[in-house]
């Protein structure tokens, strides 16, 4: 059975920080990483010049030479990177849940 990894990081943020992110994350661990889509909770929500929230996600397959810690715990110290590097901070999390059985369909 794979692992899928995500971190999720909200706060304001620059546009070229999720690639930038994500390009980090694949660097440090290895995994390929994908963005994934967040729902706004307001529909009427106004622009505030930079993004609110990104969600990145990696899959681990069990024959993956990393092993799921070592990745979680790398991509743990990238996230307190990046809140030390902002004023204002971020508010982040680094979860693990089941992936798919299968982690072919991330290659």
């Amino acid at each position: 059975m794979a692992t899928k990894i995500v971190v999720s990081v909200k706060g304001l943020i620059g546009l070229d920080d999720p690639a930038r992110m994500r390009g980090e994350l694949e660097a440090e661990t290895g995994l390929a990483w994908r963005p994934q889509e967040v729902a706004l909770a307001d529909e009427d929500a106004v622009l505030s010049g930079g993004i609110v929230e990104i969600i990145l996600v990696a899959v681990v397959s069990k024959t993956a030479e990393m092993t799921v810690s070592a990745a979680v715990d790398a991509a743990k110290q990238l996230v307190e990177r990046w809140r030390g590097e902002r004023l204002d901070g971020l508010d982040t999390s680094v979860d693990t849940e089941p992936g798919p059985d299968s982690a072919d369909q991330d290659d």
